[in-house]
């Protein structure tokens, strides 16, 4: 509102400034022409005259001095007026040269109209047409020091009345033209403010202006109040594929259909749908008004999603354009606009969570999984700032022997920790921070420094395995910063293998194939850790550079479980593996019964608390000796019986 305001006093500054440039030509055209006329005046021995048109232009020096060096313009244009209604009298009284004073009226009346707004051109005319009729046609035409006759007289009042209605409707015209322009101006703005430029939805102003309106009633009347919070899904894909224009034209056609969808039973529209609006990009809101339950907001939502049943059609083609929705009810989810929106605006980020295309309810569980992931944001930026992260390894073991044959690096969050949070936990909001490369360059080099100590005093031949982020399938200069820091740790790349989740690859991705051939090109191996737990079809190994599948650990742990066909799986990807002449590896070895099981079917390697549990540095260097030790011990006894037989 301030800001329309401000635009209509802007809008009257230029009127003022338009009227105020007039008021400048007149003044100085006048003061020329009143001195000059003065002289000629006072040549022709009419001193009445001259003195009147002298003292105007006295006047006049006044009336320029405040135009043009001070701010008193309404003081300016005061004695503008007076000279304008003296001039014309003098005129009319003294006849003016040779009786040509009635002439020089008419433009001076003129001027003066043009000088003032409507109401005070009319008192002003009205006034002079009252003097001039009492001086030309009643007894005080004595005053008059000539004579005029009556069609003279008469011919005057009727020009002069005709002189004025043209101009005063001439100034009205021009005062309803400029208040009809300050309307319209004040309306653009109105719309720029409160309303959608693109799709002629309110924006967030003026929705969150109605939703407070309806909260505020429906708070009353005890009623309830329901939120619908739109996403488009994909929406970026046709901006980047197809332009803003096809894009634009999406959301046009989405906001007509949006209002076929919500039907006046649903809401109470009117011609503007203000209980629709678009806040931004990608994202429309939907106020339902008095619902009697929030399974009516369902109902919407399910409406809204068949919009794009069978994908959303622009002028270019079908695009596999969806909606992501959330939900929320007033009073139950929320008491206050802010609160609401809030609300519903968590609930379409756990329906794009859950799958996208569908809706979610608010729920409490959404604030309190929000709060957690807010916790863990700020333990990893003190994590990162004070460098508290630290490194576990987990030993892996030929299956068949039993004998050392790797060692799988483990990040920790000692800070987090204490809150029983996890990688599995901190690791998915590390990506979504964006700082997920940050650490995993800070895993890669602290692991190959310990790594490089390893092999140099404990003559350690076994590989080095270390997890990283599906992030890094598309960063460019990942495999570079890997092979430089191979470099930096003398650490021969064949003896390091780079675990990736089975979950990071997406079907059809070259930008993914074509970092893993970087990483290959370096001489490192490659493992596709979690296999059976992601979309990756068995034929799409083939596909994929990568020399080792991880079997996850919850297949293990049902090799002897009542559910059949997860009981198959550890067999069938070891077979998988052999198809593919792949090393197989697998997690969570926890009995003695599940290593008998891997090492009958020919598992590769196996890692697991039977065997050991993750172990600090100093802790594995022992672990190692000690392994190391029995190993030879065993050897020794071997070499003894062989002896003795």
């Amino acid at each position: 509102m301030n800001h329309h305001n401000k635009s209509r006093q802007e809008m009257l500054e230029v009127q003022c400034a338009t009227r105020l440039r007039l008021c400048k030509i007149q003044a100085l055209m006048g003061f020329f022409f009143l001195l000059l006329f003065s002289g000629i005046s006072y040549t022709n021995q009419s001193y009445l005259l001259a003195s009147i048109l002298f003292a105007c232009s006295l006047s006049g020096t006044v009336i320029i001095y405040l135009l043009y060096r001070t701010t008193h313009i309404e003081s300016a244009v005061h004695l503008l007026n007076i000279n304008l209604f003296v001039l014309p009298l003098a005129l009319l009284v003294t006849g003016g040269h040779e009786h040509t004073g009635m002439l020089w009226i008419y433009p001076l009346l003129a001027m003066n109209l043009f000088v003032n707004r409507f109401k005070t051109a009319v008192t002003l005319y009205g006034c002079f047409i009252i003097i001039s009729s009492l001086l030309l046609f009643t007894p005080l035409s004595a005053l008059l020091m000539v004579s005029y006759s009556f069609i003279e007289s008469v011919r005057f009042e009727v020009t002069l009345f005709v002189l004025c209605i043209i101009c005063l409707a001439v100034l009205h015209s021009k005062d309803r033209a400029d208040e009809m322009i300050i309307q319209l101006h004040d309306e653009d703005l109105r719309k720029l403010a409160y309303y959608d430029a693109l799709t002629g939805l309110p924006n967030r102003r003026n929705f969150r202006n109605n939703l407070t309106r309806l909260l505020k009633r429906a708070d009353k009347e005890q009623k309830r109040v329901g939120l619908l919070y739109i996403d488009l899904d994909n929406f970026k894909q046709v901006n980047d594929n197809y332009g803003h224009e096809v894009g634009d034209d999406l959301l046009c056609r989405f906001s007509e259909r949006l209002k076929e969808a919500v039907r006046p039973t649903d809401i109470v529209l009117n011609d503007k749908f203000d209980e629709l609006a678009r806040l931004g990009g990608d994202e429309f809101v939907v106020i339902l008004n008095d619902i009697n339950t929030p399974e009516c907001a369902a109902s919407v939502a399910e409406r809204v999603l068949g919009i794009f049943k069978n994908g959303f059609e622009t002028i270019e083609s079908t695009h596999s354009v969806f909606a992501s929705i959330g939900i929320a009810v007033f009073p139950e989810d929320a008491e206050t606009p802010d609160e609401l929106l809030h609300h519903a605006d968590l609930a379409m980020y756990e329906a794009k969570q859950n799958g996208r295309n569908r809706y979610d309810f608010y729920t409490k569980s959404i604030t309190q999984a929000l709060r957690e992931r807010r916790r863990i944001e700020e333990g990893l930026k003190v994590a990162l700032e004070l460098n508290l992260f630290s490194l576990l390894y987990m030993p892996l073991f030929k299956c068949s022997t039993l004998e050392i044959v790797g060692i799988e690096v483990l990040l920790r969050c000692p800070n987090l920790a204490v809150d029983a949070i996890g990688p599995d936990q901190f690791i998915p909001v590390a990506e979504k921070m964006g700082v997920i490369k940050e650490i995993d360059l800070w895993v890669i080099e602290n692991s190959l420094s310990c790594f490089s100590d390893l092999q140099l005093i404990q003559g350690f031949d076994g590989r080095l395995c270390i997890n990283i982020s599906g992030v890094e399938l598309h960063n460019e200069a990942f495999p570079g910063m890997v092979g430089a820091l191979l470099e930096k740790y003398q650490v021969s790349p064949s003896s390091v293998e780079l675990e990736i989740t089975e979950a990071a690859f997406v079907q059809g991705d070259a930008q993914s194939v074509a970092r893993l051939d970087q990483l290959k090109a370096l001489g490192i191996t490659l493992a596709l850790d979690d296999f059976g737990t992601g979309h990756t079809a068995f034929a799409q190994l083939n596909n994929y550079p990568v020399d080792c599948l991880k079997i996850d650990a919850s297949f293990v742990d049902d090799l002897f479980s009542e559910h059949a066909g997860r009981k198959k799986m550890v067999k069938i990807i070891n077979n998988l593996g052999n198809l593919y002449d792949l090393r197989v590896v697998a997690e969570g070895v926890k009995t003695k019964r599940q290593l008998e099981y891997l090492q009958d079917i020919g598992c590769d390697w196996v890692q697991g608390y039977f065997l050991s549990c993750p172990l600090k540095h100093a802790d594995l260097v022992d672990f190692i000796i000690k392994h190391k030790a029995e190993k030879n011990k065993t050897e020794s006894d071997l070499v003894i019986s062989k002896a003795a037989l």
